[in-house]
């Protein structure tokens, strides 16, 4: 993959070039890449042209192309499917841990014979609980109701469009007959 917007360099193999080289003109993908993900950690374009030794001004053109956006674009997306795993087990462990509480009860300490026992979660807790699961539930379930919504209102739309086709089709077919052109026609006198 070249990361360059001009269809007629995509193809070529780019020089890598060294950070230290004053006269070439192209860089690596690597290090087209490296500056990307550096300018997403630190958010600073300066800081960046800096750390990696490439021209600020080369960074800043570099911003403004589809590449630059598109491998933005992906990072961001690559992070948001990591993190999603990562809360994904969190709230599995969580759900976990809350059912096996409700089941057997929370742990205490016996004082009169020294041992951790299990105690049933009171009607409070198990009730807060259960609110706060169905609560997330259908705001979940809301979540993925406007997409069928939408493609409801798309199907609608759709029928109305072949039926007002249809009605523009069927009027043009059945035009009304032309009015008669009478070429004897005499003036005729109005009385008062």
């Amino acid at each position: 993959m070249a990361l360059t917007d001009t269809p007629s360099s995509r193809d070529r193999k780019p020089k890598s070039r060294s950070v230290v080289a004053g006269s070439n003109f192209q860089w690596s993908d690597k290090q087209k890449m490296e500056a990307v993900t550096s300018y997403l950690l630190l958010g600073n374009l300066a800081l960046t042209s800096r750390l990696l030794s490439i021209p600020e001004i080369t960074l800043r053109v570099w911003k403004t192309t589809e590449w630059w956006k598109n491998l933005v674009e992906d990072i961001k997306l690559q992070e948001n499917i990591q993190m999603s795993g990562r809360l994904k087990k969190i709230v599995d462990a969580s759900l976990t841990a809350v059912e096996d509480r409700l089941l057997n009860g929370d742990w205490i300490y016996d004082q009169k014979t020294g041992h951790m026992i299990r105690k049933q979660v009171g009607i409070k807790d198990a009730h807060k609980v259960s609110t706060d699961l169905m609560d997330r539930q259908k705001a979940l379930e809301k979540a993925t109701q406007p997409a069928t919504q939408e493609e409801q209102n798309d199907d609608k739309l759709l029928k109305l469009a072949e039926k007002f086709a249809a009605f523009v089709t069927d009027k043009i077919e059945h035009k009304a007959p032309e009015p008669e052109v009478l070429e004897d026609i005499t003036d005729l006198e109005v009385k008062e």
